[in-house]
C-alpha cells in the first residue's frame, strides 16, 4: 500500500512553473537540487517536501506575537520585578527588546529572499558552516520541544486559580489534546486557531493597559494616584554588587518572555507572498511587542510593590499571574477571572506555536540527514505527521514531571533551558545574517534587489552578539555566585549543567565528525564557508504574476499616514 505521507526522498520531474498554477503552491528556484540517475539514464530531481502556502500576513503577525505573549509575560515577568525591581526589570526587557529587533529584521531579510523550510538549520549551514547549522537546528527544536511542557505546566498552575481539587498534572494532559487536534488539521487550521487565540491575548493585554493606567492615576482607589511610590527601591539590592546580580538574573526572565518573536522566520516557507507578508509581520510584531511588553512591565511595576508575595517566583502564590492579581487588588474580582482565562488562552496559544515550530524544525532536520529519515515528509494536507507526533510526545514531560515534582518546579526547570536555547538561536541567526549580507555583496549582488533590507546593518547584528555574550557571562556568574546549591538552585539553573554542555557537544561533535570524514584534519570540519561559495539560489522565491502585481501596487502607494501607523499596532 502506498504511504499516504509524501516522502522528501520522492522524485519529481522538474517543470517550468505554469502561470496558471495556484498561488497556494510554493515555487522555488532549485538550480542546485540533488541529481540522481535511473536505469534509463534519465536524470530526476529530488525535491523538498511539498508544503502549502496558506499563511497570510495576519496569520504571520499573530503567530509571532502569539508565540511571544505567553507565560513569560503573564507569569514570569513578575519574578523579574521581584528580583531586579521595577526599573531593573524594565531595563532588562528594553535591552532584550533591542536585541529582538536586530534578530527579527535579520531573519526577515534572509527568509524573504530564501523562504526555505527549517531556516534555523538550513541558513546557518549555508552561510556559516555545517556544524553551526546542525547545532542551530537541534537547539531550536529542543527549545520549542521544552516550551511545550513548560507552557502546559503553566496552564495547570493557572487552572488552580479556580480549583485545587483536580491534580495539576491532569490539566496538562487535558490541554495536550486540542493542541494535537489543531496541528493535525493543517497549516490553514493552525493559522486560524492561532489568529483567534492571539487576538484574544492582544485585546486582553490592551484592556489591562487601559485599566492599569486608570488605576495608576487613582481611578477606583481611595489612595489617589499611585505615581512612583513603589519605585522604592527602583533596583533591588543592598549594594552595587547585589543590584548587578539581581539585574543579571532578571535578564533570563526577559529572554524567556521574548522567545517566539523570531518564529516568523520559520513560517516563511508556508507564507503566501513572502516578499510582502514576512516584512510586514516583522515590522508589526516589533511595534506590538514594545507596546505590550514594556507597557505591561511598567504598569505592574507601579501598581504592585516589588516585594509583593504574588511576584515571588519561588513563593506559594506564584500560581497566580500578577495581571490577575492586579484586578483583585483594585476590587474588580470578576475581571480577575476573565484575565485568568486569558492567561490560560495565552499559554495555550504559545504551546500551539511551539508544537508548530517543533514539528517543522524536526522535519527539516530529517530532510537534511541530521535526524532519523522516518521523520521526513508530509501528508496530503501538508502536515508533517511523523515529526508532529514526536513533538507532541514532548508534552508528556509536563504530565509526568508535574506528577513527580509539581508543575511549578517543572516550569522553572524547563524555562531556564528554554531561555538559553532562545539566546543561542538569536546569536546564531545574527552571525548568519552578518555572513549572509557580506557574502551577498562579495558576489557582486545589489542590496536594493533584496525583497526586504534589514535596517542598521551591521550594527544591530553586532549588538545582538554583544548582548548575547554578555548575558551568557552574567548568567554563569550569577548562577555560580548563588548560595546554597539547594533544590531551587538545581531547578532554576538547569541551563548551566544541562543546556550549555548539550549545545557545546552538538557543535563540537558535528565539527569533529565532519573533519575526520574529510581526511583533511579535525579542524577542517569547522571551516567557514567562503563568501564566493555561498548559495543564494537554491530555494529562492519565484513570485507568481499575481504576487508581482500586488507588490508593485504596494510599492507604488508607499504612503505614510496616521492610518498606516495605527495598522502597525492593531491591523
Amino acid at each position: 500500500m502506498t504511504d499516504p505521507i509524501t516522502s522528501a526522498e520522492s522524485t519529481q520531474t522538474l517543470a517550468i512553473p505554469d502561470d496558471n498554477e495556484s498561488s497556494n503552491t510554493l515555487k522555488i528556484r532549485d538550480d542546485k537540487a540533488l541529481l540522481s540517475s535511473n536505469p534509463n539514464d534519465e536524470f530526476q530531481i529530488e525535491t523538498e517536501t511539498k508544503m502549502h502556502r496558506k499563511l497570510q500576513a495576519r496569520h504571520l503577525e499573530m503567530i509571532a506575537i502569539g508565540g511571544a505573549i505567553g507565560t513569560g509575560l503573564l507569569l514570569k515577568s513578575g519574578g523579574a520585578i521581584y528580583t531586579a525591581g521595577p526599573v531593573g526589570a524594565l531595563l532588562c526587557y528594553a535591552i532584550v527588546g533591542l536585541q529582538v529587533f536586530g534578530v527579527t529584521t535579520g531573519i526577515g531579510e534572509m527568509a524573504t529572499l530564501l523562504p526555505v523550510a527549517g531556516a534555523f538549520s538550513q541558513l546557518p549551514a549555508r552561510f556559516v558552516n555545517a556544524p553551526m547549522g546542525f547545532v542551530g537546528g537541534w537547539n531550536y527544536w529542543l527549545n520549542w520541544a521544552l516550551t511545550v511542557p513548560a507552557e502546559l505546566s503553566a496552564i495547570a498552575s493557572f487552572m488552580s486559580f479556580w480549583t485545587t481539587a483536580v491534580p495539576l498534572y491532569t490539566w496538562a494532559a487535558v490541554y495536550l489534546v486540542p493542541l494535537a487536534a489543531v496541528n493535525m488539521i493543517g497549516v490553514g487550521g493552525f493559522g486560524e486557531a492561532e489568529f483567534i487565540l492571539s487576538l484574544i491575548k492582544v485585546i486582553a493585554i490592551g484592556i489591562f493597559l487601559a485599566i492599569g493606567l486608570c488605576v495608576w492615576f487613582g481611578a477606583g482607589t481611595s489612595t489617589g494616584p499611585l505615581w512612583f511610590k513603589y519605585w522604592n527601591p527602583a533596583v533591588i539590592g543592598d549594594s552595587p554588587g547585589a543590584r548587578f546580580l539581581n539585574f543579571s538574573s532578571a535578564l533570563i526572565t526577559a529572554l524567556f518572555s521574548y522567545g517566539g518573536t523570531e518564529l516568523v522566520g520559520l513560517t516563511a516557507r508556508e507564507a503566501a507572498n513572502p516578499r510582502r507578508n514576512v516584512p510586514r509581520a516583522i515590522k508589526g510584531t516589533f511595534y506590538r511587542i514594545v507596546l505590550f511588553y514594556l507597557g505591561s512591565i511598567f504598569l505592574v511595576g507601579v501598581l504592585l510593590p516589588s516585594d509583593s508575595a504574588i511576584l515571588n517566583p519561588n513563593g506559594e502564590t506564584e500560581r497566580e499571574s500578577p495581571f490577575v492579581y492586579v484586578y483583585g487588588l483594585v476590587g474588580v474580582h470578576g475581571a480577575a477571572h476573565v484575565m485568568n482565562a486569558v492567561a490560560v488562552v495565552a499559554a495555550l496559544s504559545a504551546a500551539n506555536s511551539s508544537v508548530y515550530a517543533c514539528s517543522r524544525t524536526l522535519m527539516r532536520l530529517a530532510e537534511e540527514g541530521n535526524a532519523p529519515k522516518f521523520l521526513q515528509g508530509v501528508d496530503a494536507r501538508g502536515v508533517p505527521v511523523r515529526a508532529l507526533v514526536v513533538s507532541l510526545l514532548c508534552g508528556v514531560v509536563a504530565v509526568v514531571g508535574g506528577y513527580l515534582a509539581g508543575t511549578g518546579a517543572v516550569f522553572n526547570f524547563l524555562s531556564g533551558v528554554v531561555a538559553l536555547g532562545i539566546l543561542t538561536a538569536w546569536m546564531i541567526m545574527s552571525l548568519t545574517h552578518l555572513r549572509f549580507r557580506y557574502g551577498y555583496i562579495a558576489q557582486g549582488k545589489t542590496i536594493q534587489d533584496l525583497p526586504y533590507i534589514a535596517p542598521y546593518f551591521p550594527y544591530v547584528d553586532y549588538f545582538s552578539l554583544l548582548v548575547g555574550g554578555v548575558i551568557i557571562a552574567l548568567m554563569v556568574f550569577d548562577a555560580l555566585y548563588q548560595q546554597p546549591f539547594d533544590f531551587d538552585w538545581w531547578m532554576n539553573n538547569s541551563w548551566l549543567y544541562g543546556g550549555i554542555p548539550l549545545i557545546t557537544s552538538l557543535f563540537l561533535g558535528r565539527g569533529i565528525s565532519d573533519g575526520m570524514k574529510s581526511g583533511q584534519g579535525i579542524l577542517s570540519g569547522f571551516a567557514l564557508i567562503e563568501y564566493t561559495d555561498m548559495d543564494f539560489e537554491t530555494g529562492k522565491l519565484v513570485e507568481s504574476e499575481e504576487e508581482i502585481a500586488q507588490n508593485a501596487m504596494q510599492a507604488a502607494e508607499g504612503r505614510k499616514s496616521f492610518s498606516a501607523w495605527w495598522s502597525k499596532l492593531f491591523s
